[in-house]
């Protein structure tokens, strides 16, 4: 994966990406040998944010959000890096995980066109 975005921008994806499936990720992480980070390098000045949304996520899957958050954060890190991994080749692939906004953009693409016409 050749985006030349910094591991610390690529796992925030991953963590929005992961918290965003339905299902609830394997806690079994085979690979403790990856990248370490702190949790400011990680997640910078929007630590809040994102704990936040984990937080949420954990409520919803009847986790308890205070003991269970370090290990479905570690678990929603590796399985949305593991999705990223699948879906993204280089920068340009970027897009195409945002839906909403490639959707309204079309919407105003076709306007436009139609004006045109």
């Amino acid at each position: 994966m050749k985006t030349g975005l910094t591991p610390n921008i690529l796992c925030r994806i991953g963590l929005c990406l992961s918290i965003a499936e339905p299902s609830i990720p394997d806690t079994k992480i085979d690979d403790e040998k990856g990248q370490e980070f702190s949790r400011y390098t990680l997640l910078g000045e929007w630590d809040p944010f994102f704990i936040s949304i984990l937080r949420e996520r954990l409520i919803h899957d009847n986790l308890d959000p205070e003991s269970d958050l370090l290990v479905q954060f570690k678990a929603h890190i590796n399985r949305g890096i593991m999705m990223l991994q699948s879906r993204i080749k280089d920068l340009s692939d970027i897009y195409d995980l945002l839906p909403a906004e490639t959707e309204r953009k079309n919407k105003n693409k076709n306007k436009n066109d139609k004006k045109w016409k």
